[in-house]
C-alpha cells in the first residue's frame, strides 16, 4: 500500500452501523487513500462486513482486510490494527463514525500547508436527542504550538478527548507507544495529548466528522467510578510528563480536567 493516509476501521460484530461509516469514505471528494478493515473475531455481522468491504473496492479504493491472531480487548485491538499501516498518515475511524465528503481533501492540505504538524483535528458534530452538538477548540487558530496546549487544558477536555475528530502521522503514534490499554476509557484522550504536548497540532474550526452521541460513561455508578479513577490517573500522568519535560501544569490542573472530563462523548466498543 502507497498511499499516504490510511483510515483504520477496528470492528467486533458490527450492525447496520458500519454501512454509514462505508458509505462516507466512498462519497469522499479525494479517494487516494487506503482502508484496513480490522475484524476482531466477530461472531456476528460478518455480512456487514463483507458488503463494506465490497463497497469499498466497488468505490475503487485500496482495502485490506485484516484479522488478529487471537480475539484482543477494545484498545489492545487498536493498537494491533494501526500497528499493521504502512501510510505516512493515520485516521482512526469506529463503527458508526462518519466523515463528511470533504475530510480527506482538508487533511490533505492541512499536511502539505504545515509539514510539521503531526497531529490534525478538527471539529466534530454530535447527534443527540436534543440535536446537533458541536464539539468545538476553545481557541481560533489554525496552528496550536506544543507550548500553548496547556493554555486551553485542562480546562476544557471534550476537544480533545475522541477518536472521531483526529488524525496523526505514523512517526508520532509510534513515538507515543500507542494508545494505553490499561485506561481504555481515556486511551483516545491520552494520546491525542501526549501528542499534542510534544508537536503542538493543526486545529480545523470545521465539523467535519459526525456521529450518534454514545451514552456516556457517566450512566451506571460503576461507570462514573471507573471514569473519575480513570481521568484522575491519565490527567496525574499528563502532569507528571509536563513536569518532567519542564512544562508548566496549571494550577489544580488534575481536578480540574477530571470535573471537565465528565462529560466526554463515549466511543463506541
Amino acid at each position: 500500500m502507497t498511499t499516504a493516509l490510511e483510515i483504520i476501521i477496528p470492528v467486533r460484530d458490527p450492525g447496520a452501523e458500519l454501512d454509514g461509516t462505508i458509505a462516507s469514505l466512498t462519497a469522499q471528494t479525494d479517494k487516494a487513500f487506503g482502508v484496513i478493515l480490522s475484524d476482531n473475531h466477530s461472531s456476528e455481522g460478518l455480512e456487514e462486513i463483507d458488503a463494506a468491504e465490497e463497497k469499498l473496492l466497488a468505490a475503487g479504493l485500496t482495502v485490506r482486510r485484516l484479522r488478529p491472531p487471537a480475539a484482543l480487548g477494545r484498545v489492545e485491538h487498536w493498537n494491533w490494527a494501526h500497528l499493521q499501516a504502512r501510510s505516512a498518515w493515520l485516521k482512526p475511524l469506529l463503527s458508526g463514525e462518519c466523515l463528511k465528503p470533504a475530510y480527506v481533501e482538508r487533511l490533505k492540505q492541512c499536511v502539505r500547508e504545515q509539514p510539521q504538524a503531526q497531529l490534525v483535528r478538527c471539529d466534530a458534530e454530535l447527534r443527540t436527542e436534543w440535536g446537533i452538538e458541536t464539539v468545538a477548540a476553545p481557541f481560533a487558530q489554525r496552528w496550536l504550538p506544543a507550548g500553548e496546549f496547556l493554555q486551553h487544558f485542562p480546562a476544557r477536555v471534550a476537544w480533545m478527548g475522541n477518536l472521531l475528530n483526529v488524525a496523526f502521522s505514523r512517526v508520532a503514534w509510534t513515538a507515543a507507544g500507542g494508545f494505553d490499554i490499561h485506561l481504555p476509557a481515556c486511551a483516545a484522550l491520552n494520546l491525542n495529548c501526549v501528542l499534542a504536548l510534544h508537536y503542538g497540532m493543526v486545529s480545523l474550526p470545521e465539523a467535519l466528522v459526525t456521529a450518534e452521541s454514545a451514552v456516556s460513561l457517566n450512566a451506571t455508578a460503576g461507570g462514573r467510578v471507573n471514569l473519575w479513577l480513570e481521568l484522575w490517573l491519565t490527567m496525574q500522568q499528563l502532569r507528571n510528563g509536563c513536569l518532567a519535560a519542564k512544562q508548566v501544569w496549571p494550577r489544580r490542573g488534575v481536578l480540574r480536567g477530571v470535573w471537565q472530563g465528565q462529560s466526554l462523548h463515549a466511543e463506541p466498543a
